[in-house]
C-alpha cells in the first residue's frame, strides 16, 4: 500500500501503537487537537477506524476503511450514501487497492469530494440553528 501510495505523494502513519521499525519513517506525532486539520489537508485517508474515515468524509476528503465491521455500521452508511468513503473487509484488500488507485488518479478529487461533502450537508439540519430555535421561544428562552 505504501508503494503504491507513496508515487502519488508523502505518506504518513499515525498510530496509538508502536510501528515496525520498517514503518517508522512515515510515521508521525500529531497533537490531537490537529488531527482534523492534518486530514482535511490530506488528499486521502486509509485506515481501519470507523471514526476517523467517517471524520475524514465529513471533511470532504475520501477515505478507505477495512476492517471486519465494514457493513455492519450504520452511520457508516450514510457516508456510501454520497460516495464519501468505501469499506472494505480484510479480505478485499486488492478491491481497496484498485479504489485506492482509482481515487489518487482522480483529477479533481478535491474538488468533488467537496462537491459530496456540500450534497451531505444540504441534505441535513444545522444542528446549532435547531438548538437556538427550539430554546427559543416567541423571543423568551425556555
Amino acid at each position: 500500500m505504501i508503494n503504491i501510495h507513496s508515487k502519488y505523494g508523502k505518506v504518513f502513519i499515525t498510530t496509538e501503537r508502536k510501528v515496525d521499525s520498517e514503518f517508522e519513517q512515515y510515521q508521525i506525532n500529531i497533537p490531537p487537537h490537529k488531527i482534523h486539520s492534518f486530514i482535511y489537508y490530506s488528499s486521502l485517508l486509509i485506515g481501519d477506524s470507523q471514526a476517523m474515515t467517517s471524520e475524514a468524509a465529513v471533511l470532504g476528503v475520501p477515505s478507505l476503511r477495512s476492517n471486519s465491521f465494514v457493513g455492519r455500521i450504520s452511520y457508516l452508511e450514510e457516508e456510501h450514501k454520497y460516495g464519501l468513503t468505501f469499506g472494505f473487509k480484510p479480505d478485499e484488500s486488492e478491491k481497496m487497492f484498485a479504489k485506492m488507485d482509482e481515487l489518487l488518479n482522480t483529477s479533481n478529487l478535491k474538488e468533488e469530494w467537496q462537491r459530496r461533502r456540500e450534497k451531505m450537508l444540504a441534505d441535513k439540519i444545522d444542528v446549532t440553528a435547531f438548538l437556538v430555535w427550539f430554546s427559543v421561544k416567541g423571543g423568551q428562552v425556555l
